[in-house]
């Protein structure tokens, strides 16, 4: 009597050996995220793009007086910011050191300026940030979906700078005046073979020099300004 529908206790039988288990251990999956890796947003990929190819967009020199980049609160005047998905220009993102591919994956988006928040961006005029090698101290995500914008980043103004002076005295030393003295000797080099071209007006020259240091001449700029 019991074996009178065999279809029918196979179908029972696979349902609950085979078969239910697995959505058991999907949902626990679900419901608890303990020690489970979780997949990056799709948005970062186009956010990577973006950003590098407003890194590689040369900047006309002299700057348009119109725009005003603030790399500390992230805003820009000028009209590309407001078009772009992320919230991104170039005169933003060259106005700020090279970040490292981590950056990538650990920046936080949020509501509220500054529009992105991340150990690694620190403006040029500021102290650089620490070595591509060294461990960052990035705090460990809670529970939320990246598809949505993250919560605005609390922390004030004065920690950021705290957390840049400390990886600054961090850096040894030797290794420091090492760097420096080679990006003076470089910077020197450079600048006498510049004086050389002047004798040949060659407005190529110029051109290519606004356009590729762009970058270099506006914080000598802002450099000397302050002195």
């Amino acid at each position: 009597m019991h074996f009178s529908k065999p279809q029918v206790d196979l179908l029972i039988w696979i349902l609950v050996v085979k078969l239910t288990p697995t959505y058991y251990k999907n949902i626990d999956h679900l419901l608890n995220d303990f020690g489970r890796f979780r997949e990056l947003s799709s948005w970062r990929k186009e956010f990577k793009r973006d950003w590098l190819h407003a890194v590689n967009t040369p900047i006309t020199a002299p700057l348009n007086p119109k725009y005003r980049p603030d790399p500390h609160r992230w805003v820009c005047t000028c009209p590309n910011l407001v078009k772009t998905r992320f919230l991104i220009c170039k005169h933003l993102v060259q106005s700020v050191h090279p970040v490292t591919p981590t950056f990538f994956l650990e920046v936080q988006r949020n509501r509220t300026i500054p529009f992105w928040a991340h150990l690694l961006l620190v403006p040029l005029n500021s102290c650089p940030p620490p070595l591509a090698t060294a461990a960052i101290p990035v705090p460990v995500p809670g529970p939320v979906n990246e598809e949505e914008i993250e919560s605005g980043d609390e922390a004030s103004d004065g920690v950021e700078d705290d957390l840049v002076d400390t990886f600054c005295q961090q850096l040894d030393t030797k290794t420091f005046q090492e760097h420096m003295l080679t990006h003076v000797k470089n910077t020197c080099d450079f600048c006498d073979g510049l004086e050389y071209q002047i004798q040949f007006n060659d407005y190529r020259m110029l051109t290519i020099l606004e356009r590729n240091g762009s970058s270099f001449l506006r914080l000598a700029d802002n450099c000397l300004s302050r002195e």
